[in-house]
């Protein structure tokens, strides 16, 4: 990006984050409770303006790099994650297809999404989630383009958006996946296309079917997509997906760490709400005295310290990683790793955001297990952080299987 945001032009989107975290923080509760994606968010992102905050300017965008876009997803979360982590969607695929389209395809879906449109994608199966080759075919047809068949189970913003992108393999004219190996690993493609369904889910080769009923993370409206018959024309296709997005998926893993750093400042924001005025009266237990105010109790002084400082290293830690990929610091690791490497930022944040909310609910006692108190619904959502790519327990074997190979201990 050669001309990206200035200070000014940042503090003004930031500000207009700002009101927008707080009407998410408003309304979250009533579609946590039922379960329903936020429907009232569509008109107040798109008024913010915020969906064109990555795009280049020569595009017609506001030029906000990752730690722009950081900053934003991170203000947005704190007002209400699941909410926030729907449109994160829009902020991930935004990045990675401007990374890998033709200069007419940018010209074209970034465009769209300067003038208000908003884009989602779907690529995780249920065979083997994100990491696994797509079963999803793309039939080549006779008139050129392709038509997509399959299933996609995290749609996160589906009930919003106005164009898809996705994952699917080109068959043979029969629509046969290739058999050998190497030959459906190239054959995996990436495209883009519009998404237009009615207030029912249904479009032309493509429905909604509404599926979400997960732990958390209630009112991301994350549903199941099927195509079945999806035209995409020849103009859809962007790239084979392997070869081309797995290069750009920083926009991925350092998204859903600004989320959890943003649930992160909540859950030290409403900590201290409650902890800096709760009053235990007169105690004869592990504390002895005739009035208790908890913020004088060791424990509590000292969770609340720990809180903070996980919440600034992991601040730290996100965006100076931010900064380092956009400054091309990550041409200094090996190819191989430089995911993984980009990911321990999210590894980082996930286990920081799942042990604050945890003590959160100790420290502040049984009141906060009651079904829709703040700690009872930020614990159930900072469980999704395990999942998204790469999780923990991916990054350890990408790392460690590289630096156990023999030839990289020959080099």
């Amino acid at each position: 990006m050669t001309d990206k945001m200035t200070e000014d032009e940042f503090e003004g989107a930031f500000a207009k984050a700002q009101e927008l975290s707080q009407f998410f923080r408003e309304i979250g509760p009533k579609y946590d409770e039922e379960n329903t994606f936020a429907f009232p968010s569509i008109a107040a992102f798109k008024k913010s303006g915020l969906g064109a905050l990555s795009v280049p300017k020569e595009y017609g965008g506001l030029g906000g790099d990752l730690l722009d876009t950081s900053r934003v997803v991170s203000e947005l979360s704190r007002g209400d994650s699941a909410i926030t982590l729907s449109y994160n969607m829009h902020y991930i695929m935004v990045g990675i297809t401007m990374s890998l389209m033709s200069e007419t395809q940018k010209k074209h879906w970034l465009g769209r999404v300067v003038d208000g449109d908003i884009m989602f994608g779907p690529f995780s199966e249920q065979r083997a989630g994100f990491s696994g080759l797509a079963d999803m075919k793309a039939v080549p047809q006779p008139e050129g383009g392709w038509k997509l068949y399959g299933k996609k189970v995290w749609g996160t913003l589906c009930e919003a958006s106005d164009i898809v992108t996705t994952n699917a393999t080109i068959t043979d004219a029969e629509g046969n996946l290739p058999e050998d190996f190497e030959e459906r690993v190239n054959a995996e493609s990436f495209f883009i296309g519009d998404f237009k369904v009615d207030e029912n889910g249904q479009g032309d080769g493509v429905r909604i079917e509404k599926t979400w009923n997960a732990l958390g993370m209630h009112a991301t409206g994350t549903q199941t997509i099927v195509f079945d018959g999806y035209y995409v024309p020849e103009d859809g296709f962007i790239c084979e997906w392997r070869s081309g997005a797995f290069g750009v998926l920083e926009w991925a893993s350092l998204m859903f760490a600004s989320i959890y750093l943003g649930m992160q400042a909540r859950i030290l924001e409403e900590s201290r709400a409650v902890l800096s005025k709760k009053t235990l009266g007169a105690v004869f237990g592990a504390v002895v005295a005739s009035d208790v105010k908890v913020s004088g109790v060791g424990h509590i002084i000292d969770g609340i310290g720990d809180m903070a400082s996980r919440y600034e290293l992991s601040r730290r830690v996100l965006y100076r990683t931010c900064t380092e990929v956009s400054e091309g610091y990550d041409d200094n690791w090996p190819i191989e790793l430089r995911f993984p490497y980009i990911g321990l930022a999210k590894t980082f944040i996930a286990e920081n955001v799942m042990h604050m909310s945890k003590h959160a609910m100790s420290m502040v006692g049984g009141s906060s297990f009651k079904k829709g108190a703040i700690f009872e619904r930020l614990y159930r959502d900072s469980a999704a952080s395990m999942f998204q790519p790469l999780n923990a327990d991916q990054s350890r074997t990408y790392i460690g299987e590289n630096l156990l190979a023999p030839e990289e201990l020959d080099d």
